[in-house]
């Protein structure tokens, strides 16, 4: 007889759980006609935050080889993640890339990309790959329902226009609705969802028409009604208010409690990134050694022209028109306090395009992590983001979805040996 292993979701997870689960088979040397492999994706688009990822670059992990500090930039997930990075850690990830023609080289903020810089790069690889390891990839093909037969072991799927029928299934379908509903049918639970890493709408004068200007090292600060959240890193400056990584990071610790503001609150950005004090004293210098030169003219450490103009005309009103040595040493205290503290208001929400992350998931109390099993079915095995696992922006949570995808595809894959060996 034929087994079938159902894989719901064709992202990055659902296609590494595809990969390691026929790996297994082979190595187990049980033939190829033996178990189905199905990839079931509900879009016409499989892989796609694969292909828009780092803007078309795809951000493939972070270069953090050490599994004790990979999981502390995993704001829901640190504890969980443990056995699947020990399974399947970043030199795991470079490896398998690099013994299929792919190479991932780091920046120098310690994100990887494929070195030919395009994500094109890992969708053809993954395609390769599918068609090597003999998986069935079906496309346009939404899950209905789910439902587990005790009698007869299986599940019973229904789809677009039949039922399918599998000896085991995993759960990959990432933040779409569906993948929450289908698990709740199985009897799993689901935590508070929320929006991660996502910018912050901002409306201000400081910032109207200065979309496209970036900050390298600045410093965003919140106090919610919980917790108080501090990151360093750049800023950018966008059409609709703040974003870039330092307000990504802010999104991903703070994401239920923002949520649950609604979106509204109070933050403060430090443009330079610098102490008050290393502030002040580079104004106090730009004084000191520019004197006679227009205060518009000269330009702190950290700042663009355009930024600069936009603040002291705001700060300053008259006087941005003229020299350092006519702005009073009180001026530029405030200038200083201000540049390191300056108030914002979020006034609601903004997703970060189409590469956003959701905060929730299937309740991790409810799964084996040391073989991504649910505690509930042992035939059912989940991976990626439908998890209650998100990390901070960087590659973590590609890193999540190979770790976990191979964990999942590599326990479902040994489970059906055993079934097929005893059979």
């Amino acid at each position: 007889m034929s087994y079938v292993l159902v894989i719901v979701g064709a992202g990055a997870a659902g296609h590494f759980a595809a990969f390691q689960a026929r790996a297994h088979f082979r190595s187990e040397k049980i033939e190829d006609h033996l178990v189905k492999i199905i990839l079931l994706e509900k879009s016409g688009a499989p892989l796609k935050k694969v292909r828009i990822s780092g803007g078309g670059r795809c951000n493939v992990t972070h270069n953090q080889m050490d599994p004790r500090e990979l999981v502390l930039n995993y704001p829901r997930g640190r504890r969980e993640l443990k056995s699947p990075f020990s399974a399947f850690n970043v030199q795991d990830t470079l490896n398998w890339f690099n013994e299929r023609g792919v190479k991932i080289v780091a920046e120098e903020d310690g994100r990887m990309f494929p070195s030919t810089n395009t994500s094109e790069t890992i969708i053809e690889c993954f395609e390769k790959e599918r068609v090597k390891s003999k998986i069935e990839l079906q496309i346009k093909q939404g899950v209905s329902s789910i439902t587990w037969d005790e009698a007869s072991e299986d599940f019973s799927l229904q789809l677009n226009q039949e039922k399918l029928k599998a000896h085991s299934v995993i759960m990959a379908t990432g933040s779409d609705k569906s993948g929450y509903r289908l698990s709740a049918e199985l009897g799993h639970s689901i935590t508070e969802l929320a929006p991660s890493l996502f910018t912050f709408k901002v409306s201000d004068p400081l910032l109207k028409d200065l979309a496209g200007i970036s900050f390298p090292c600045a410093v965003a600060e919140v106090k919610l009604e919980k917790i108080k959240l501090k990151e360093q890193g750049p800023l950018l400056i966008t059409h609709w208010g703040l974003s870039g990584p330092a307000i990504l990071k802010l999104s991903a610790w703070g994401a239920r409690e923002m949520k649950r503001a609604n979106y509204h609150f109070d933050f403060t950005i430090n443009f330079m990134g610098k102490s008050l004090d290393d502030t002040l004293d580079a104004l106090f210098d730009l004084k000191e050694r520019h004197g006679q030169k227009l205060i518009a003219n000269t330009v702190p450490e950290n700042l663009t022209k355009r930024f600069w103009s936009r603040y002291i005309t705001l700060f300053l009103g008259e006087k941005a028109d003229g020299p350092w040595s006519e702005l009073p040493h009180k001026s530029i205290q405030k200038m200083a306090q201000s540049l390191s503290r300056y108030k914002f208001k979020s006034n609601g929400q903004h997703r970060f395009k189409e590469e956003f992350v959701e905060c929730g998931g299937i309740s991790s109390k409810e799964i084996q992590f040391k073989f991504m099993k649910s505690k509930l079915n042992p035939n059912l095995f989940f991976a990626g983001e439908l998890l209650d696992i998100d990390g901070v922006t960087g590659g973590f949570n590609f890193q999540n979805a190979w770790s976990t995808g191979f964990l999942a595809g590599e326990s479902a894959a040994a489970q059906l040996v055993k079934k097929i060996e005893e059979n």
